[in-house]
């Protein structure tokens, strides 16, 4: 089956270029696990749209334009009504989790509609994942336990769909920036889809754009958004 990758960017001059130099080799070395691969620069105001453009050129991957900033979920949404691939996949332009990692996520969808990676999972390895970022991830995890989600890591940059279901949950995206995952995830267990966790290696990159403040703040905004779902759902 075809895989399209679709890696969101935004403001990622520094490290867009060495993720991609990765993902260009891999694509070499295994051309039948990647059909395409998709940037979406999502209005930055660095040198990212540019950059993205030469690799482009240079090696045959697609490039999306948002003229303005709309969030990481309206990047993804954007990917993947341009995918072709039966398998629609995505991945952080930090590259915190390495290309090398694919294979995992193309396993778990032969069984599974959505494979999401995990990482506290037995068998996952990170690494450079500071205290407090670990005692915040524990404390949300627990938090979205309430909705059903405590048994998947939501806020993963690594996640797969079988190419339908993708096109599905994507269709009609409320949240554009940080909560896209827990919306496509609640209507996912909503909707009965099959998903399963994949352990997965994962470094903390210096310059995350998520600050455990914008997580807090972030979570507050769960329960109106779950409500607003639900009633979407009953319409």
């Amino acid at each position: 089956m075809s895989a399209s990758l679709i890696i969101p960017a935004y403001n990622e001059e520094r490290r867009l270029v060495p993720f991609l130099t990765t993902v260009i080799e891999y694509r070499r070395q295994h051309p039948s696990d990647i059909a395409e691969v998709i940037i979406v620069n999502d209005g930055s105001t660095d040198s990212t749209g540019s950059l993205a453009d030469q690799a482009a050129a240079a090696s045959g991957l697609k490039v999306l334009h948002h003229p303005q900033n709309r969030g990481k979920g309206a990047a993804i949404q954007t990917g993947v009504n341009a995918a072709a691939g039966d398998l629609i996949i995505f991945m952080d332009a930090d590259g915190a989790t390495p290309v090398t990692e694919l294979p995992k996520m193309l396993a778990a969808l032969v069984n599974a509609d959505i494979a999401i990676g995990n990482r506290w999972l037995p068998g996952a390895k990170t690494e450079r994942h500071s205290s407090l970022r670990q005692l915040s991830g524990w404390v949300y995890r627990h938090y979205m336990a309430l909705f059903g989600l405590g048994n998947i890591d939501t806020m993963c940059g690594f996640k797969g769909y079988q190419r339908g279901v993708a096109k599905e949950l994507f269709k009609n995206l409320r949240e554009e920036r940080w909560l896209f995952d827990t919306e496509i995830a609640y209507k996912a267990r909503q909707r009965g889809y099959s998903m399963a966790n994949v352990p997965i290696a994962w470094t903390s990159q210096d310059g995350s754009k998520l600050s455990t403040f914008t997580l807090v703040k972030s979570a507050l905004k769960i329960w109106p958004l779950i409500q607003r779902i639900k009633r979407d759902r009953e319409a």
